[in-house]
Formats: C-alpha cells, structure tokens, sequence
C-alpha cells in the first residue's frame, strides 16, 4: 500500500492473535518510505489496541482511558496534558470550550479546510441545521484564507 492508501485503512479488529500477527506483518513487512512507515506504525498498534481490548471486554470510556494512556506513555507526558477537537470550530456552541481569542485564530489558522467542511455541511444539512450554526458557517465562508509560509 502506498500513503494514501494506509491513510484511508481502517485498522482490523482481529479476533485471534494470529489474525493480529498476520496484519502487523503485512503492514510492517512492506516497502516502506518516509511516509508509510508512519501508518504502519499507527494501523499495527490499533489493530493490537482493538484486539486487547475486546479480549479483556473493555468499554468505551475505558477504552478512551487506555488510549489516553497510551498518549502519556507515547509521548512522555509527565503532567496534566489536553487534545482539542478543532472540528468543534464548526459549531459556534462550542466557543466556550476555548477562550474566545483562542477560538478565533484557530479560526483564522484552520480556514481553509474549514471552509471545505462548511461547504459540505451546507449542501448536506441545511434543513436541520439551527440558524445559529448556519449563520456560523456562513461565517466561515467569508474568513480568508491562512497564509502559507513560502
């Protein structure tokens, strides 16, 4: 597989540990470049996190726990650390999940697929959508675009 197509893979949930092993091995065994070497990283070890977690039958807040540990143990946190969904950008209910300086230049920084989003969202689901979130969206649609570093 090239890195598209390991980005798009959805990891297994494999039942025996053979069928855990068959698929670390064909993900790892690749030819492998800068990129896929990433995913083969990221699909081996979520394959092995869903096998482990429906061996010992854990539940969806303790597999959200677990992965947090994981994060910590990965990473080498030793304090307090946090993960913000920027999709909640979309959602102007959302602004008090950030401060409002913060919510507004993630705005400005994340604009571009945001507006891809909100072009989606709005051909998709007007007709449920609160005018709020609407009246958001349009929003977005007029933030320029970030600038990129040449």
């Amino acid at each position: 597989m090239n890195e598209q197509e390991m980005r798009d893979e959805e990891a297994p949930w494999p039942k025996t540990i053979e069928d855990l092993t068959d698929y670390i091995n064909k993900v790892v065994d690749q030819p492998q470049d800068y990129g896929t070497c990433v995913y083969a990283m990221s699909l081996a070890a979520t394959a092995a996190f869903h096998y482990a977690a429906s061996k010992v039958g854990a539940s969806g807040f303790q597999g959200e726990c677990a992965d947090m540990d994981v994060l910590r143990r990965t990473r080498g946190f030793e304090h307090a650390f946090l993960i913000r969904d920027l999709g909640n950008l979309l959602y102007p209910q959302y602004r008090d999940n950030f401060d409002t300086l913060a919510f507004d230049s993630l705005l400005a920084q994340n604009a571009s697929w945001l507006k891809k989003e909100v072009q989606k969202m709005l051909a998709e689901s007007t007709e449920f959508a609160d005018p709020a979130v609407i009246a958001h969206w349009q929003m977005i649609l007029t933030l320029p675009d970030e600038e990129k570093d040449t």
